[in-house]
């Protein structure tokens, strides 16, 4: 029998962390490696503005399909949208986009069995208008923080209910992410699937730690510094808890528009010699930031699932996380301590706490256990057990 085929298409693309697939890349090389048939499918949308900005590829260009390999074959394709800003626009101009793209990669490869469209808005229209011309049922994998912020506008609302009602299984990255779609659209049952560690997570952690005799103790922090992160929140903790304390560091890594701001934040409270900024880092780099350092530190206020705290944990780092929704069923008393979301008090004495408890932590051990719980063997298996019935109703 040929391999069962699979189509995913993820709603964004160019932000990932690797070579620019993130998570969506790791998932297709997990099924790749189990024996499935797989492709990415990237449509892309830009105005006039972009055109202008030199963020486009030009009209002459648009409709062209460019296949790229990531491991996997990569299809993209990108349109201009003409239409003013309208509700549905956005959506509809991706899909319109992603059916050319579709139609193309069929012409190339024959119709898939399956589609695994990554988040509703707008991969997920896009899947349910596949469904509606080429008969293909598809499973849809949430992921967006937009539910948790109560940020979506009526006419996207519409679009999740009539894309959610369409798809054969309904994901969500988190036990809390799947109540909170159950609560908001109840005619629909979630099932939860973790994310997936990358391969650049997978070698277990030395056991060994740093701190201490054997260096400044250092906390260690990755995020986008935007400020539903809110890295404020983690400075004024950390100077609260360590200012003037030269044996204990803060390594943050990742960049963005709040930098700045957050380096003045540094200085005006007196630890800017004992925060580095690191950057955006690349997955290796950040792999060995994180084995260096002697505990991890998320300080989100939303966070669907919380992908770089199983990154922390497979290093082996004990984790101090505020119980901000995604992460909050992956941390434990052997693997570290949450904290209510923007209680400046209780993260100040968490990070005390971990500063004087890691070396009671089992390094090896929580790598050991991060890695069997979110390894793409331990992914390929959550996901058939959610979608298996989807897969086995495409097979002929």
């Amino acid at each position: 029998m040929a391999a069962t085929h699979i189509v995913a298409i993820p709603s964004w693309y160019a932000g990932g962390r690797g070579s620019g697939g993130g998570y969506f890349r790791d998932q297709a090389l997990a099924f790749q490696s189990a024996g499935f048939r797989v492709a990415l499918l990237v449509p892309e949308i830009y105005t006039a503005r972009d055109l202008r900005a030199g963020r486009a590829p030009g009209d002459a260009a648009a409709r062209r399909v460019v296949v790229e390999d990531d491991g996997v074959p990569v299809y993209l394709r990108s349109r201009r949208v003409r239409l003013p800003r309208l509700p549905y626009r956005n959506a509809l101009s991706w899909s319109l986009c992603g059916l050319g793209l579709f139609r193309e990669y069929v012409a190339r490869n024959g119709v898939p069995d399956l589609v695994h469209a990554h988040s509703c808005l707008n991969a997920g229209v896009l899947a349910a208008l596949i469904k509606a011309r080429y008969g293909v049922p598809f499973v849809l994998t949430e992921h967006s923080t937009g539910f948790a912020q109560q940020r979506l506008r009526w006419w996207e609302r519409d679009l999740v209910r009539r894309v959610t009602r369409r798809a054969w299984a309904r994901i969500a990255v988190s036990p809390h992410l799947a109540r909170l779609l159950e609560a908001q659209f109840p005619s629909n049952a979630w099932d939860y699937v973790p994310n997936i560690l990358g391969h650049e997570f997978l070698p277990p952690a030395p056991a060994a730690r740093r701190g201490g005799a054997h260096g400044p103790f250092v906390f260690f922090g990755a995020a986008r510094m935007a400020p539903v992160k809110n890295h404020a929140l983690l400075i004024a903790a950390f100077a609260d808890a360590f200012a003037g304390d030269a044996d204990v560091r803060l390594h943050l890594a990742g960049d963005g528009p709040l930098r700045p701001e957050l380096e003045r934040l540094c200085a005006a409270r007196g630890v800017a010699p004992q925060v580095e900024f690191l950057g955006a880092l690349p997955a290796a780099a950040l792999r060995a930031a994180m084995e260096a350092a002697d505990a991890f530190v998320l300080t989100s206020d939303f966070e669907t699932f919380g992908v770089v705290v199983i990154e922390a944990m497979s290093a082996g780092l004990p984790v101090v996380c505020t119980a901000s929704g995604g992460p909050d069923h992956l941390i434990e008393p052997t693997n570290g301590m949450l904290v209510p979301v923007g209680d400046g008090a209780a993260l100040r004495q968490a990070l005390a706490e971990m500063r004087d408890a890691s070396r009671r932590y089992d390094r090896a051990q929580i790598s050991t256990e991060t890695i069997r719980r979110f390894g793409p063997a331990a992914f390929v298996q959550d996901f058939l057990r959610a979608a298996g019935a989807a897969i086995g109703a495409a097979l002929p």
